[in-house]
């Protein structure tokens, strides 16, 4: 029975409590309330009171504060706050009021929401108290229920939604409505009960889909819009109130189906012509069946008896017809008669005369050309190599480099940044209790870690913008990074906080950590499921030396003891961690340029073994001891390196640092000219001698052929180089002067000290002493018949008559055209950039962190727009740059970079601006409270947050925000302004400058004409990206310049790297057109013949252009690099046609009998000098470990030569064999005096076009 007693009164307590809690708000009806006054705190905050009381009528004094802050629905009527209410509700929204006052629409909005919620005296009818506690006899609030309407919450979010808070550069929602995307989800985040910033009771906002109680309505009034009315906002806010931007032109893409434009024009013009070559053929042989029915549509001939004069056509074989063309050719067109070339004839006695004196004083010509290599080699005491970035690929005249210097001197250079990814190994997520507690180890190991030269620490050279904290970007400093404050129970449910309220969790540096800058790899907004950590140790930049150069040791330091072996350690086993210092890259590099050393060596080796090799004729047994032609080979290599030696070395006296491109690219591009001119000299003096020509006379003989032939090539490079030297991007300038430096230092040594070495090696062979051992004599053996070498004889009787074969010819200039219409159709399609990861050895540690970079990091490069002659603190000029108040200009430099923020695609403007000059303005706002001054006191002191109101009054009390005249200017401005930017931003006043805009602003002792507006580039994930950015970016500063007649540019770290792309491709056009225009205009002249010089320039553009194409193949990127090869390939495709081309107009015969003797003759010489040459030295590049040489080396020259030798070899005769022009005199002998005499000329009477056939006239009695 006891039990039964105490369950009946157990029941009977539970029924009581009940009806109590349905009492808490039993009535709902205009006039009532839900609750009024205070009864108890919870911590530092008051709760309020359950009360379903009448409303009652305030006092006056509240009635003022009511009417004043909420409006004219507090005129009259009862209410149901009480003053202490309603003090301590001022308090609070008063907190979100620098964040959202720069849009009256939104604060508005946000007063009205909160004062209906507190005093409406209709409250009970949208407010139900659900929950309550029982203290000191009174029962107080602890939940409620807010019924919302969707019109005035849609208005309310719609009103706050595009409010920018400035210092952060990002959105009021963050700090009011943790972010939130819709009306519901913000009124949920304001309503959750936090501590110190939260709300002091929960407020549960019910979903549209839920029904009120009986009685109950939704708070549904009118929100004022942000876009017009009294409470219209700026641009800056609402997204509505904003004029829209002109649309940008932008580059349209044509298509026809799956084919760009372009493509399939090239596609029908190749169709158009090869249908138009088969009707030719067609009509010149028609079948049987169409010579018949053109027979029956003829004139009737049938009166007329047939008479058989000649064989039938199909009994003429195609060689008879070859033959009968080239006689045709040579009695009927007198195109075809050579003819006399004054500059010919005056270059070959030049080069006999000096062939003969080389040839008959050898020593004396080496020791000559010794001493004048090392002359110029003397230039090497000032030898340096440039490896500033900077120096080598920005023109000093430079806009970008100017506008560096600039922003570097009046405010500073950009940081220094060392950064990390921590990447979980098995793409799982990688926040994890044991990962963020290694990583608070970690980031401690490294504040403290001490450099090894000058014992710097971080907190030395780090930078601290706010007091002596070092920015350190890690998801630790949502705990202040100690590790004491990190909670492995609840650390999930900090973060959650954390990162939807990065307000609520300042780091040490006291600025808002945002996620995105934190984490890597997570799905929408669902932070834990983070695949990679960010931390970004951010350091101070100077223009001082010194400091670069601690920072720069600390920065080693951590690199060798903590950074490279961090991997290593266990606690690090299931993550990975990428990582990069300011220097690395700079390091890297060197080390590429170290470790690929070997690889160019041996490539070098290489072709040097090869041409030394080859020079020589290989023979049966002791034989080939001296016909070896090694040491031969050894003086031609050896020339080539005392040649870029006295061009670097002349280089270097100008007191011009090299680059690394000169070292690395400059001996293959000799090499590449000499080896064919040595190749070309060996064999026709071997011919010379084979013929009975004592060796003076050969040699001088030699020199009198090939001289001319090798000038044409050496000067067209030389020029073509030459022209290089105007571009004023400085790598490849120098690049150009040296390789015309070298190049013509090499033709000298040439046709000087090469011929001597020589005459010197056939004296050798003369004597039969051995080849590099000349002491050693060799016993005369059997002489064998001089026989041509399976090379000359697969050339002679296999590929010259495959080539030259009648029915090939038009196939071969078919096929060509298509080849270089496919490749002309691929030209526009060249991508720009130099990607810094090929740059890299393969097994670089920055390339896994370039790759986490590209993937995880989720916030692009800070832009600055700087301003400048603009004085901000007048009136005239304020709002043409503001953008948070109504007085704003639409088009001020605030709403036109927000405008363009919102077409990203465009603009590639990622985040909002941080205006200081909006922060600055509001801070005077005496509503915002932050500039607070002692009454009576001068000078200007400061009131401290907790001061007495009393006491304090505001700074700048005239201040309006809907009235930019009363904002301050002149000297108060200044004044006011140095107080600003010297405060540190906290909780009671986030707008302080110091921490976002400390050295954003120039001061001038009356005026500030120079400031920075910053913000972000989206994430720049390609090479095209980045130029586009640039690109945005200089469009928007070069508008905003025009239309508020200010100086305004656009700065970021990589911009200085990227201006060259703007102008790469219009200076590729001049550069490589000049060079090919150069090598028509020379080799016009000393050919002597405009249609030769005109196919020259033909074959020379089409190798450029299928080398360009084949880059779009390839993957080969339009850069500094890429474009200095482009000009090696012209030089290169000068070696494979000027020769066969000059062999092609001293030959005698037809087009097609000269285009045989020239290709057999010199094609030969051409094939084995420089296309096995180079082929055999490109294949050792394929083994480098270096993605640049790979791609820009290998693949590039392999391309090249591939191009070169198909064209310079196959379509150049066919070409000259069409349509070649006149040739010159032949040369066949030369008198001790260097009188050129003449054999086999046939030359035309003018006046009655009879040739006559003139033997053995000398040319001087023809003058």
């Amino acid at each position: 029975m006891v039990i039964l007693g105490w369950i009946h009164m157990l029941l009977l307590l539970l029924l009581t409590n009940r009806r109590v809690m349905a009492a808490w708000t039993p009535s709902h009806a205009p006039g009532v309330c839900a609750m009024r006054g205070q009864c108890a705190t919870s911590g530092f905050v008051k709760l309020p009171c359950v009360d379903n009381g009448p409303a009652t009528e305030p006092s006056d004094s509240l009635r003022e504060q009511l009417v004043a802050t909420c409006g004219a629905m507090f005129e009259s009527g009862p209410v149901c706050c009480d003053g202490a209410q309603w003090n301590d509700l001022v308090e609070q929204v008063k907190r979100a009021e620098p964040i959202i006052m720069s849009c009256p629409a939104c604060w508005r909005n946000f007063l009205q929401f909160w004062c209906s919620f507190t005093c409406s005296p209709d409250q009970s009818t949208f407010v139900n108290i659900t929950r309550a506690s029982q203290k000191d006899d009174a029962w107080v609030v602890e939940e409620t229920q807010y019924w919302v309407g969707d019109s005035f919450g849609t208005g309310f979010y719609n009103s706050c939604k595009d409010i920018k808070f400035g210092s952060s550069n990002g959105y009021a929602m963050d700090f009011i409505g943790g972010g939130a995307t819709n009306w519901l989800d913000m009124l949920r985040y304001m309503g959750m009960k936090r501590p110190l910033l939260g709300s002091p009771i929960q407020i549960d906002f019910p979903s549209l889909q839920d029904q009120p109680a009986q009685d109950m309505v939704r708070l549904d009034q009118e929100a004022a819009p942000c876009s017009s009315g009294d409470y219209r906002c700026a641009c800056v806010d609402c997204e509505s109130a904003c004029p829209v931007l002109p649309p940008t032109p932008h580059e349209s893409e044509c298509h026809v189906g799956a084919l760009r434009c372009w493509s399939f024009a090239m596609v029908t013009t190749y169709g158009a012509i090869l249908l138009l070559v088969a009707l030719w053929f067609v009509l010149q042989r028609p079948p049987a069946w169409l010579s018949q029915w053109l027979r029956g549509h003829a004139v009737d001939y049938d009166q007329y008896e047939p008479v058989a004069l000649t064989e039938e056509p199909d009994t003429i074989t195609d060689d008879d017809q070859a033959s009968e063309d080239d006689n045709d050719d040579m009695l009927l067109d007198p195109d075809h008669t050579p003819r006399h070339y004054w500059l010919n004839t005056t270059l070959q006695k030049w080069f006999y005369r000096q062939g003969l004196f080389c040839a008959q004083h050898p020593w004396l010509v080496i020791v000559a050309s010794l001493f004048t290599v090392m002359l110029c080699s003397s230039g090497w005491s000032h030898f340096a190599v440039e490896r500033d970035p900077i120096n080598l690929w920005v023109s000093p005249t430079s806009q970008a480099l100017a506008d560096k210097r600039h922003f570097d001197t009046h405010f500073s250079p950009f940081y220094r940044t060392t950064q990390l990814f921590v990447v979980a190994n098995d793409d799982q997520p990688v926040l994890t209790t044991e990962h963020l507690e290694h990583l608070f180890d970690l980031e401690s190991e490294i504040r403290s870690l001490a450099s090894d030269k000058h014992g710097v620490k971080l907190q030395d050279v780090c930078f601290h913008p706010n007091g002596d904290a070092c920015i350190v970007q890690s998801v630790t400093g949502y705990w202040q990074g100690d590790k004491d404050m990190f909670d492995p129970s609840s650390w999930k449910d900090d973060l959650d906080l954390c990162t939807s309220q990065p307000s609520l969790c300042l780091p040490e540096f006291q600025q808002p950590l945002k996620p995105q800058m934190l984490l890597g790899g997570y799905e929408a907004e669902k932070y834990l499921t983070a695949k990679a950590l960010v931390v970004t140790f951010v350091l101070a930049n100077s223009l001082d030396e010194q400091h670069i150069v601690k920072a720069q040791d600390w920065e080693r330091s951590l690199l060798s003891h903590v950074l490279s072996v961090v991997n290593d350690r266990p606690e690090w086993q299931q993550v990975r961690i990428s990582y990069s210092t300011e220097s690395s890259l700079e390091q890297e590099l060197n080390k590429s340029s170290n470790t690929d050393a070997g690889t160019v060596v041996i490539s070098y080796v290489v072709m040097f073994l090869y041409a030394s090799l080859a020079l020589g004729k290989w023979s049966r047994g002791r034989r080939w001891l001296v016909e070896s032609k090694f040491s031969l080979g050894i003086c031609g290599i050896l020339i080539v390196i005392f040649s870029v030696s006295s061009s670097v070395g002349l280089f270097s006296l100008t007191g011009r640092k090299t680059t690394l491109i000169i070292a690395e690219v400059i001996p293959f591009l000799v090499l590449a000219v000499g080896v064919d001119n040595i190749f070309i000299l060996c064999h026709e003096f071997r011919r010379r001698q084979e013929q009975g020509d004592v060796i003076e006379q050969a040699a001088a003989k030699t020199l009198g052929k090939m001289g001319p032939s090798i000038l044409l090539s050496s000067l067209s490079e030389t020029i073509a180089f030459g022209l290089g030297s105007m571009v004023s991007m400085p790598a490849v300038s120098s690049f150009a002067l040296v390789a015309a430096l070298a190049v013509f230092i090499d033709f000298v040594l040439q046709v000087t000290c090469f011929v001597s070495c020589m005459v010197l090696d056939a004296q050798r062979a003369q004597s039969h002493r051995a080849d590099c051992f000349p002491c050693v004599r060799v016993q005369e053996v059997d002489t064998f018949e001089d026989k041509d070498g399976w090379i000359d004889m697969v050339w002679k009787q296999g590929f010259v008559p495959m080539v030259l074969h009648p029915g090939a010819r038009w196939t071969i200039c078919l096929g060509f055209l298509g080849l270089w219409m496919a490749n002309l159709a691929l030209v526009p399609r060249l991508p720009l950039g130099l990607d810094q990861r090929i740059a890299l050895p393969s097994d670089s540690y920055l390339v896994p962190y370039f790759n986490d970079l590209d993937r995880y990091f989720n916030v692009g490069p800070p832009v600055y727009f700087v301003v400048q002659n603009a004085n901000l603190t007048s009136h005239e000029v304020q709002p043409q740059v503001c953008g948070r108040f109504p007085g704003c200009n639409d088009t001020s430099l605030a709403n036109v970079l927000e405008q363009e923020r919102k077409r990203p695609q465009v603009s590639y403007i990622g985040e909002p601006t941080s205006v200081w000059l909006d922060d600055f303005l509001q801070w005077l706002s005496p509503s915002v409270g932050c500039c607070r001054k002692q009454r009576g006191k001068t000078p200007l002191t400061l009131c401290g947050p907790w001061d007495d109101d009393d006491q304090c009054e505001p700074c700048y009390p005239d201040w309006s925000i809907t009235d930019m005249d009363s904002f301050p200017q002149g000297s108060t401005f200044l004044d006011l302004f140095s107080i600003w930017i010297n405060m540190a931003p906290d909780e009671d006043c986030p707008l302080g400058g110091k921490a976002a805009y400390g050295d954003a602003v120039v001061v001038s002792p009356d005026s500030i004409d120079t400031s920075h507006f910053r913000t972000f580039h989206t994430p720049l994930r390609s090479q095209n990206d980045f130029i586009r950015a640039f690109a945005a970016s200089h469009r928007i500063a070069d508008e905003l310049s025009t239309s508020l007649q200010m100086q305004v540019y656009p700065y970021s770290v990589f911009y200085v790297f990227f201006e060259q792309y703007a102008e790469i491709v219009p200076m590729a056009f001049q550069l490589l057109g000049c060079a090919v225009a150069a090598i028509f205009l020379v080799t016009t002249a000393l050919l002597g013949s405009l249609r030769c010089g005109a196919i020259v320039m033909l074959v020379v553009g089409m190798i450029l252009t299928d080398v360009v194409g084949t880059m779009v193949l390839w993957d080969i990127s339009l850069n500094a690099v890429s474009l200095v090869n482009l000009v090696i390939c012209v030089g290169i495709s000068v070696e494979f046609c000027c020769h066969i081309a000059r062999g092609f107009m001293v030959a005698s015969g037809s087009l097609l009998s000269r285009s045989r003797q020239s290709l057999q003759e010199v094609g030969s010489s051409v094939f084995s000098g420089i296309t096995l040459t180079k082929f055999a030295g490109i294949v050792v590049l394929a083994f480098t470990r270096s993605k640049i040489f790979e791609i820009y080396y290998f693949r590039m020259y392999l391309s090249i030569v591939i191009y070169g030798a198909l064209h310079g070899l196959i379509l150049l005769p066919v070409l000259l064999g069409l349509a070649g022009g006149k040739g010159m005199s032949i040369l066949s002998d030369f008198d001790q005096e260097g009188i050129v005499h003449h054999q086999g000329l046939l030359t035309e009477d003018r006046d009655s076009f009879d040739q006559v056939l003139i033997t053995d006239m000398p040319s001087a009695t023809r003058q």
